[in-house]
């Protein structure tokens, strides 16, 4: 049992004792090393499928944010938990850590069932919404039917994988990544060209990655109940139920993240609509930017990934040191990576394009120049965001630390939706195609300039808040402690009085006589 207990310890305080820029890059690497690897699911699916059929590439383009708002919801429940068990852990109270962590899995197992639900019917209306050509259509629907009814795999990993990294433990979500990528990326050919399946072959060798990868975390994470037990037991059947409280401190931490990405899957299905008519493949040109930048973002967030832990613990510690150290070195990291990206994007544009090169026929050379001339334009614009966006995914992360959810939220409904909408509808329409996609840097750069500042205030804030209420908490227990001493000394003052007093009443006595 010591020896349980002590390696509890070791595990929690590592989060509070190892030198930050050592501790950042053991829980980020990994984490960076697996969100690139969750980018292969983004993109291979599309490399393959765009060598088949130019069809089949614009019905993955099409379904993309459908997918995103699945993983959207994914990531809310996985990070609003792991967050907050995070924080009891750095508060030293593992009980209630385990309580929340299975609360979580509960959370997921329902969401699993609703999406699976709409599996059965929403595929085939969504893609409805942006096309009439019927092979296009038929082959979204297969594609996104296969992921929708099949989505448990995606939800249950990611939701392990996160509850493991709240707890310092990198490793395992890293080999999950890696593993389900790997299935991925063998089986894609070998359903889609060998097997003749096409986009029903994508599908497939998605989900098995997905499985594979849940089924491996599952049983890593039942061996290390010692440090967080996601296992509940159902004895009653109130057991199977998820505690209210425990759901409202997840959706408040998780709820800024979910709509983060779901906007962005969001955004995608309204900017399709607008820019539909500007060019056959201005949809397609935005979809291929949202399968390569998400190996530009992918690294911010496995970054994220190990910085907000960290940045949770301390911050239920009370170290304000060791938090602000966080925050800056994850900052800087960050500008680094965007910067790498933005060059890339700016300077290497066609090749990025030509990953999705099809030359089977004339009308698909015809096509996949027009893509180029679009595409081309569009990376370069677009990529530009990526240095402000760099500075506005960590604040979030910062936001979500200190648990001013509704504020991060705010951040990211301005950044994906009250801000880019109407200025890529205003540019569009006066001056093209070309300036619209001004629109998204353009958001970026005013999101940052209202929210980072009042970060600082916030978090210097919210530190000065828990130091006034754990003095207040000393003081209250020293007050406790001292009525107990008072009680005790009148007690024994009483006590002594009883035994005194006939002594005195004797001597009385015996001076009169």
């Amino acid at each position: 049992m010591s020896e349980m207990v002590a390696e509890n310890s070791v595990k929690e305080n590592k989060l509070g004792v190892m030198p930050i820029p050592k501790l950042l890059a053991k829980m980020s690497l990994p984490a960076i090393f697996s969100m690139l690897i969750m980018s292969m699911y983004n993109i291979v699916d599309s490399l393959f499928i765009a060598k088949s059929s130019i069809y089949a590439l614009g019905a993955l383009n099409l379904a993309f944010p459908l997918q995103q708002i699945m993983l959207a919801f994914a990531l809310g429940v996985g990070v609003g938990t792991s967050t907050i068990v995070a924080r009891r852990l750095g508060e030293k109270n593992k009980n209630q850590a385990d309580k929340l962590a299975q609360n979580g899995l509960k959370i997921a197992i329902v969401t699993t069932v609703l999406f699976m639900i709409l599996g059965s019917f929403l595929p085939n209306l969504f893609m409805k919404i942006f096309t009439q050509d019927k092979t296009i259509i038929t082959m979204g629907t297969q594609y996104l039917t296969i992921c929708m009814v099949c989505c448990f795999g995606m939800m249950i990993e990611i939701l392990v994988s996160k509850i493991l990294q709240a707890t310092g433990n990198m490793i395992i979500p890293m080999l999950s990544q890696l593993l389900g990528a790997v299935i991925n990326i063998i089986f894609d050919p070998i359903f889609i060209f060998v097997c003749d399946l096409g986009i029903i072959g994508a599908g497939i060798a998605t989900v098995m990655g997905q499985i594979i990868s849940m089924i491996f975390v599952l049983v890593l994470a039942s061996k290390r109940r010692h440090v967080i037990d996601l296992m509940f037991k159902i004895k009653h059947p109130k057991d199977i139920l998820i505690s209210l409280k425990c759901f409202k401190e997840i959706v408040r931490i998780g709820l800024p993240v979910l709509i983060m990405n779901a906007v962005t899957g969001i955004i995608v299905i309204i900017m399709n609509k607008i820019i539909g008519g500007y060019s056959s493949q201005a949809t397609n040109a935005l979809g291929v930017y949202f399968k390569l930048q998400s190996f530009v973002f992918m690294p911010v967030f496995g970054l994220n990934q190990g910085a907000l832990p960290i940045m949770s613990f301390n911050f239920g510690a009370n170290q304000e040191k060791r938090y602000r150290q966080t925050f800056l070195l994850s900052l800087a990291v960050s500008l680094v990576i965007m910067v790498i990206g933005v060059l890339i994007f700016q300077l290497c544009p066609e090749w990025l394009i030509s990953l999705f090169e099809n030359s089977s026929s004339e009308t698909q050379i015809a096509e996949y120049n027009e893509l180029v001339a679009v595409g081309t334009v569009t990376l370069r614009v677009i990529s530009w965001s990526f240095l402000f966006a760099a500075v506005n995914i960590i604040v979030t992360t910062g936001y979500q630390s200190i648990g001013y959810g509704v504020t991060s939220l705010i951040m990211s409904l301005l950044r994906q939706v009250i801000f880019i909408l109407p200025l890529a509808i205003l540019f569009g329409k006066f001056w093209g195609l070309d300036i619209l996609w001004w629109s998204y840097p353009i958001s970026d750069i005013l999101v940052m300039v209202i929210f980072t500042p009042y970060y600082f205030f916030a978090y210097k804030k919210a530190f000065a808040k828990r130091i006034k209420n754990n003095q207040q908490s000393s003081e209250e227990i020293a007050n406790q402690n001292s009525e107990v001493i008072q009680e005790n000394v009148e007690k024994q003052i009483v006590d002594q009085g009883e035994y005194a007093l006939p002594v005195a009443s004797t001597m009385d006595n015996e001076g009169e006589e």
